[in-house]
């Protein structure tokens, strides 16, 4: 039997259809930090990864795609190459509940948790890239198991993509974005007051200022950050000028940028005194 023109439309559109709602992306996130060149203290700390964040996987579904990104395996081979690069000894916790009756005692003990996984498809952006937000809860808590502080860290990634349910920008957005989050967490954590009297406690020298990771790890600067807009050129008042440096687009063609002015104001003459000769007279 020879199927009418309309019901073949009708079959592929359902296809399609079907199709669409299939289709899914599913990625894990390959560990991707390099160890970084850090000032290593000589103190002995602790880290606890809960079965949530060794398993952590993202699920969504967005524009009949699902997106399924695993990220703690990757996420505990980071953190394991910085807390190695910034501390002399690091010791896997168990349980928190027991930190005290680690021997040999420990400095302080850190625990991540995932508050954020997001990110942004190129439709959502309205360009051909993926952006990719984490933000992690980091706990501290000292030698006897009380909690002392927690900090919030965030990175960010972004590549370029082609299509919605690409894995490998994705991947690498994500990737980008943990490097970030890293580079934050050595350039910062030692530098919070609450560590800093921990390590003084356990007789650690202080880094003078907070030690700066390789180019590999340099924080990035957050996605869609407000552009630096010049001052208004109509307002002259001296704490609104045009930038130094820049060239004042009221000015002539041939007039250098931001040039100071020549001409000394006039003088009156003194009382008594004739008005000073010209140049004809």
């Amino acid at each position: 039997m020879t199927m009418k023109p309309h019901c073949r439309a009708a079959l592929a559109a359902l296809c399609l259809g079907l199709a669409a709602g299939c289709t899914s992306t599913r990625l894990e996130t390959r560990a991707a930090l390099p160890p970084p060149l850090l000032e290593q203290l000589p103190v002995r700390v602790g880290v606890y990864y809960s079965q949530e964040f060794r398993e952590y996987v993202h699920r969504e579904t967005r524009a009949k795609i699902d997106y399924e990104v695993t990220l703690g395996p990757a996420h505990v081979t980071n953190l394991d190459w910085l807390l190695k690069a910034m501390f002399r000894d690091v010791v896997h916790v168990d349980d928190p509940a027991r930190i005290a009756q680690v021997s040999p005692p420990l400095t302080l003990v850190l625990e991540p948790k995932f508050e954020e996984f997001s990110f942004l498809t190129p439709k959502d952006v309205a360009g051909e890239a993926f952006i990719v937000t984490i933000r992690y809860l980091l706990t501290v808590y000292d030698g006897a198991g009380a909690r002392v502080d927690s900090f919030a860290f965030t990175g960010y990634g972004r590549e370029k993509a082609r299509t919605l349910a690409s894995k490998e920008p994705l991947a690498v957005a994500t990737q980008r974005a943990m490097r970030d989050a890293g580079a934050k967490i050595a350039v910062e954590l030692t530098d919070q007051e609450s560590v800093r009297l921990l390590l003084r406690g356990a007789g650690s020298p202080l880094p003078a200022s907070p030690p700066q990771p390789p180019d590999t790890l340099q924080p990035q600067p957050e996605p869609f950050s407000p552009a630096q807009i010049p001052p208004t050129t109509g307002d002259r008042t001296p704490g609104n000028r045009w930038p130094v440096g820049q060239k004042d687009p009221e000015a002539p063609a041939d007039a250098p940028a931001d040039s100071p002015a020549t001409d000394a104001p006039e003088v009156p003459p003194a009382p008594g005194e004739p008005p000073p000769s010209g140049p004809g007279d």
